[in-house]
């Protein structure tokens, strides 16, 4: 089982977009594949057209085992662990109590869901630091950091960078940044992209370009390769999924 976390602390850089295109394209490629959205926002639930659910929270405080807390998306090979407000609760639960960061890791560690072996979990997180972000960084074998291409964007990547490396985790996990939101007419957005790829020269992907199949396509409850499968977005996100394939293979 390889856990994924995906992590950006700055908001608005596609990161639940993401998370739930890189998940459904893994269970496209039969990869059986559980995410868990542990972003107060609960928004992977609207992505995929199901309910939030506190099963979260019910998670974290151990009033739920994992699999009385996973959801069907009506997707094959792919599950969802929901999550809703009361998300912020557990980490202020959490941190009074002085949480253990593998607490996570320890929870994912047998990876059946419905008596299937996972093959992946990702986990989306909230765009700021504190408990539950330290987990997920905790628990990550991959860490995918989306940065939409500007400034303030480029600044949240080396604060999650930072949060990591405050871990002093024995073996970092392998990291991988996603450029998003790129538009190869503006200027900003290339020399940003440079700028990324000097100071990373081995972790950046090709970039996502903005278009507007991906704001349109979670209105629907649909994921990209749902709502517009022969889009450049698509495309795009499934060499994600085919980067993320090799890297843990």
């Amino acid at each position: 089982m390889v856990i994924v976390t995906v992590a950006n602390q700055k908001g608005g850089v596609a990161k639940t977009t993401t998370a739930v295109a890189l998940a459904h394209g893994l269970a496209l490629w039969g990869y059986n594949t559980l995410i868990i959205d542990l972003d107060p926002q609960g928004q992977c639930a609207a992505y995929l057209g199901v309910d939030q659910e506190s099963c979260v929270f019910n998670l974290l405080i151990g009033a739920g085992r994992l699999p009385q807390v996973v959801r069907q998306t009506g997707r094959d090979r792919l599950w969802l662990v929901p999550g809703d407000k009361r998300t912020s609760s557990a980490q202020t639960l959490l941190v009074a109590e002085g949480y253990d960061k593998s607490l996570l890791s320890g929870i994912l560690h047998n990876g059946y869901v419905d008596s299937s072996k996972l093959h992946f979990v990702i986990l989306d997180t909230a765009p700021s630091v504190g408990g539950i972000q330290e987990m997920a960084l905790f628990a990550a074998d991959i860490l995918l950091i989306p940065t939409a291409v500007d400034f303030l964007a480029l600044d949240g990547v080396a604060k999650v960078l930072q949060s990591l490396q405050a871990l002093r985790r024995p073996s970092p996990p392998l990291t991988r940044l996603l450029p998003t939101f790129f538009d190869e007419t503006t200027k900003e957005s290339q020399r940003n992209l440079d700028a990324l790829r000097k100071k990373f020269p081995t972790a950046v992907l090709p970039p996502v370009h903005r278009a507007a199949v991906l704001r349109e396509a979670p209105a629907e409850g649909k994921t990209i390769f749902e709502y517009a499968p022969k889009s450049r977005s698509a495309q795009e996100y499934m060499m994600l999924v085919q980067e993320v394939i090799n890297v843990a293979s």
